[in-house]
Parts: C-alpha cells; structure tokens; sequence
C-alpha cells in the first residue's frame, strides 16, 4: 500500500487549548505559558505532529496579533519536534455568524456559510498570504489543511432550500483556496480533511494528500473505511492519511482504532489532546490541564501498546499470596471494633482499594483509589462514608476470591 507510506510515521493530534471553548477563544485569549506546557504533554506521549484550528475572525480583528501568536505556536511545537498542520478554514456545523468576542461553548464555522462566496474571496486571499508569508519560512510548518469537513454543516441538510446551490458554493470555496494556497506555498502540499472517505473523490484532484475521518463504531467498520481510503488513495495515486479518529461516545475507542491503524500502517491525528473546558471534554481527550490522564490505556496505545483482547489472556490473581484475604479480614475486624482507629481504616480501604484496580476489578470511570484518598484529604473525618465503602468493597473482592479459589 503504497499510499500509506509518506505518512505512516504522523502520531499527531488536533489540538484546542484546555482553556478555550472554540477556536476563536484559542486565537483571541492566546495564553503561551499555556501552549507550551500543553505541547510538552505532546511532547511526553511521544506525538509528532498538531492540527490546530485557525480563526479568521481573530485575524480580522487584530491581524499582527493573531499571526505573532500563530508564529508563537508554530515555534514552541517545532521545538518540541513537533510538526505543525493548520486548518485554514472550517465548514462544522451550522449557520453560526463568528464573531471575535463570542463565548459560547459550541464549534464555530470559519469563515461562516454568509462568506463563502466570491464577494468574500479577496479578503480570504490576503489571509491566505499573511499566512504563508509568516509560517512559509518555519521549518515546523509541515502541510496545510485547507478546509474541515466542508459537508459537515447543517447549511446542506436534505432539507436546506436551494440545497444544490449551496454545495456548489462549498465545494467551489474549498476549490479556490487549495488553488490560492498551492500558488503561495509550492514546498508544502496541501490537503482538506473531509469526514469521510467516500467524499475523498471531491478533492482528489485538487490536493497532494487525502485525508479523512473516523469514527465508526466496530473493528471491522473502522477497517472497511480504511480500505475505502485507500481504494481512492490507490486511484488517484496520491498518499493518504486520517486527520481525525477516536471518539467515547460513538463507540471509536483510542486503544481499538489506533490498534487497526497501526496493524494498517496509516498515519493519524487524534481528537484530541486535552480535556478541558469545550464541548468536548467527555467524550474526547487524553490529558489533564494537570497532566494526569483519562485512562492509561490510551497512553499505551499511542505508544504502540495494546490491550489484549485474544486467547491467552492471564486475569491478575490478587489472592495468589494471600494480600486480598488479609486486606479483607483486616477490614472484617476494623468493622468489628467499636471506635476503630479512622486512619487505620482509611489505610485498609485503600489496600482494597489498590487491589479492586490492579485486579481490574473496577471501572475505570469510578476508581475507588479516588474516593479512598477522598478520605484521607477531607478536614473532618467521615466515618459513615468509610463504613459504607468498607463493606461494598470487601464484598466485591470477596467475590472475586471465591470465583478464583
């Protein structure tokens, strides 16, 4: 497959500050010390490339400022090796007007369906150069993506009057600006970032590399669109690559679809690095603004390292030397002593606890780790609380001991 090949090495990531609600708010309220850090946790999982969401509006409205800052950000990835691809314009979701001092918490269009028109080309035009002429000289620039997901809109619907029309106008749009791009940046190849592969063969003609999404919800999915990729990858001779995957709520794990990715040999760009404050945060993300994690899983699995899901699988045996069947009678006579000692206590659910975890004994959303150190951090002690968790979590490792015995 080889398609696959000039892109196989990308690890990369979309990326919204974990401050920022939008794009716009990402560009306006542009924090350095912020990105910085948050591109060291990049940095740290061993990813190599960023997808960041540019803002016209924000360019509009104070234009040295938004490219000293895009520059800024372009700079402190390339130093983290790090290369950087950014998405010149955004067709999700709807009809939403941007405006530079929004705050609400949605995805906002760029430019927005009311300038997709030709009236609106020459102002999109000097964007476009301002951009080249700041990002053309930096050697983190590594391609450009002209326009997200330019279908996914509800301007379009089934519904929508004048439907046709309206596609046209897109399609023309994203047209144009992989032209005016190409004529400024010869060096990098360009690229749109449609939402599926189906829809690679609007743009086939008209970018260096194919990009596309996914999300879909089995194994076998998930590879049948790959192979769809490559089929029209394969026929216009032209590499390609997936610039969004993995999302909690469509059944589109990081740890399967990365899996399948690898096993292929496609490069990739995850939604998304932080878990912050956008619309996003429960259902995409990997890292805390603290640096802590969603689930260790998906650390291991952008490190190449996968679950095990086949025959030969070994479940962790936490009585094996006996600390499950002492942390319970620690906890039966701690339980059975009136006035007990409440750190003694809080030490034993713990132990419980650790073991309840490192025996996969418990969800990952629920780790009873947290509410034991809960406990130890509170100002006055609740021992209620401690009672109650003392007895539903000894009967759950109980449990288990008497299936493994």
């Amino acid at each position: 497959m080889e398609c696959l090949k000039p892109y196989s090495h990308v690890r990369g990531f979309n990326y919204v500050p974990s401050t920022a609600v939008n794009d716009i708010a990402f560009w306006r309220d542009y924090d350095e010390a912020l990105v910085e850090r948050e591109l060291t946790y990049a940095q740290r999982l061993g990813l190599n490339s960023v997808r960041p969401f540019l803002a016209y509006v924000v360019y509009e409205h104070e234009p040295k400022v938004f490219l000293s800052r895009l520059r800024h950000f372009t700079r402190a990835a390339h130093e983290r090796g790090i290369s950087v691809m950014p998405v010149v314009w955004d067709s999700c979701f709807d009809d939403t007007l941007p405006t530079y001092g929004t705050t609400e918490n949605k995805w906002i269009p760029n430019p927005g369906v009311q300038r997709l028109g030709p009236d609106f080309w020459p102002a999109g035009e000097q964007y476009c150069r301002d951009l080249v002429q700041t990002l053309g000289p930096e050697p983190g620039l590594a391609m450009w993506d002209i326009m997200n997901e330019p279908m996914i809109t509800q301007w379009v619907r089934e519904d929508a009057p004048e439907r046709a029309e309206r596609i046209r106008t897109i399609w023309n749009f994203v047209r144009h600006f992989c032209r005016v791009i190409k004529e400024l940046d010869s060096e990098r190849p360009i690229t749109v970032g449609v939402a599926y592969a189906k829809n690679l063969a609007q743009v086939g003609a008209d970018v260096d590399a194919l990009s596309f999404h996914d999300y879909r919800p089995t194994r076998s999915a998930i590879r049948a669109h790959i192979d769809e990729g490559i089929q029209l990858a394969n026929a216009y001779q032209k590499p390609l690559f997936i610039s969004e995957l993995a999302c909690l709520a469509r059944a589109n794990p990081y740890d399967v679809t990365l899996e399948i990715c690898q096993e292929v040999g496609i490069g990739w760009y995850l939604w998304e690095l932080m878990i912050g404050v956008s619309r996003w945060r429960d259902i995409h993300g990997v890292v805390y603004p603290d640096g802590t994690v969603r689930d260790p899983s998906i650390v291991a699995a952008i490190r190449g390292f996968f679950r095990r899901r086949g025959e030969g699988r070994i479940a962790p045996h936490v009585d094996k030397e006996g600390a499950a069947s002492r942390a319970l009678a620690q906890a039966k006579a701690w339980l059975g002593t009136a006035n007990a000692d409440y750190a003694e206590g809080v030490s034993a659910l713990e132990t419980i606890a650790n073991l309840l975890e490192s025996g996969e004994l418990a969800p990952m959303n629920d780790l009873p780790s947290a509410k034991a150190l809960a406990l130890t951090e509170e100002n006055a002690p609740n021992r209620t609380e401690l009672c109650r968790l003392m007895v539903l979590w000894s009967e759950r490792l109980a449990r288990h001991c008497d299936r493994i015995q």
